[in-house]
């Protein structure tokens, strides 16, 4: 009889620790949960191209959106290299972010940058492509 009782009680006390404890709501955010906690970067060339940068929390991730008249291309890239006064992150290409000035260097171009929240970045990002898109016709 103790060790019935014995065996309830731990069942009792593990049951908790192994229980699903995700949160099933919808998720409120468009933006993958990778970047949650993480800051946006709206990058403007001297061209006119925009690109979105998200960063991670910890910086060791950053995705991007890029825009060439209405195609998008999106690259995920992980830090290749942390300085006080840079991020560099490569995949395709290289992404070099001035953390002072927020200046952003890639093979291709040269962009000025503004922090901005994800969540804004993220409609800032559907706004462009929308307003893209709208030109067609077909």
């Amino acid at each position: 009889m103790r060790s019935l009782i014995t065996i309830i009680l731990i069942l009792v006390a593990i049951h908790p620790v192994n229980a699903d404890t995700t949160n099933r709501a919808l998720q409120v955010s468009p933006v993958p949960g990778l970047f949650v906690g993480g800051v946006g970067l709206l990058c403007k060339s001297s061209e006119g191209n925009n690109a979105y940068v998200l960063l991670t929390k910890d910086r060791e991730t950053a995705g991007s959106a890029t825009f060439e008249g209405d195609d998008v291309t999106y690259d995920m890239m992980t830090l290749k290299r942390k300085t006080p006064d840079f991020y560099t992150y490569s995949a395709n290409e290289n992404f070099v972010i001035n953390r002072q000035s927020l200046a952003l260097e890639t093979d291709f171009r040269s962009y000025s940058c503004k922090v901005q929240n994800i969540s804004d970045l993220h409609r800032a990002a559907e706004k462009y492509l929308k307003m893209l898109l709208s030109k067609n016709k077909v």
